[in-house]
Formats: C-alpha cells, structure tokens, sequence
C-alpha cells in the first residue's frame, strides 16, 4: 500500500472513532433523546384533565431550576488550588 493508501485508511479509521461522541453519531443520539423527551411529553400531555397542568409544572419547574442555578453564581470545585494535578500533593510526583 502506498503513502496516499495508508492516509486514506487512517482517515478513515479516525472518522469510524469521531462517530461514538461528537461527530454524527452524537447528533443521532442527540436527536433519539429529544425524540423520547418528546413522546414522553405528548403521553403526559393526553392524560384527561390533568395532563396539561402536569406538562407545563414540569417546563415551569426546569425554567425556575436555571434561574436559581444562574442566581447562585459559578460552581465551586473541590479542593481548590490544592487538588490532584496541581504539583502541591503527595502523589504529584
């Protein structure tokens, strides 16, 4: 096999590899989650008399969760400048 033979299968290979998280396999995931989100929804929502009010408590309920999440500022990380990685511990050696 020639130069050009064996950069067409490394490509080729590494595109079979892009296809488990980010490439189009990830957006075909993506969209069977956004699918079932949305069967799950049109169900609730058909329940006599309460399914509406359940369908919109439970997007009031997600909306109001951002904006506490937004209102209580950044996450806090743990240990700090003194976690794994960072040089200053016992097994950064």
């Amino acid at each position: 096999m020639n130069t050009y033979g064996s950069a067409a299968a490394a490509k080729l290979a590494a595109s079979h590899l892009a296809l488990g998280g980010g490439g189009i396999g990830g957006l075909i995931i993506h969209l069977i989650i956004w699918h079932l989100i949305w069967r799950l929804l049109f169900s609730v929502w058909h329940i006599h008399i309460f399914g509406p009010f359940i369908v919109f408590a439970v997007i009031a309920a997600f909306i109001g969760h951002g904006i506490w999440r937004r209102q209580r500022g950044p996450r806090r990380r743990r240990g700090g400048l003194t976690g794994y990685g960072t040089g200053s511990g016992p097994r950064d050696w």
